[in-house]
């Protein structure tokens, strides 16, 4: 590369995340990674949902600019990797015991910038 060419790896055009606003993107320096937009700026974080591994990227975006798992709705702040709503539906009893445990180990957040209409990973 030369010193006039960007660093990192392009990820995924914006054009292509559709409503859910995230994607899986496989085959990154990190492995398969879930990547998206919330809230005007892109993400990308560690694929698998803390609960039961779903994958993130099959998930969506919410208003509140979580990324909710496409399974039980739990919810994390892409910017931190924290989980801010446990699992929902059968598991909402016991949501907080969920989110207090296996929740507390947050998803890896990766560094990218949007540039050129797609995400990259920055660096």
């Amino acid at each position: 590369m030369s010193s006039s060419e960007p660093a990192g790896a392009r990820l995924i055009d914006v054009a292509d995340l559709g409503d859910s606003k995230v994607a899986v993107v496989e085959g990154t320096p990190h492995g398969t990674i879930a990547v998206g937009i919330s809230a005007g700026k892109p993400f990308a974080v560690s694929n698998r949902c803390r609960h039961l591994f779903a994958s993130l990227g099959q998930g969506r975006v919410v208003e509140e600019g979580c990324l909710e798992c496409p399974w039980h709705g739990a919810r994390y702040d892409v910017a931190t990797g924290k989980m801010v709503r446990g699992p929902q539906g059968a598991f909402r009893p016991i949501s907080g015991v969920i989110k207090a445990t296996t929740g507390a180990l947050p998803l890896q957040t990766y560094p990218v910038e949007e540039r050129d209409g797609a995400i990259w990973l920055a660096g």
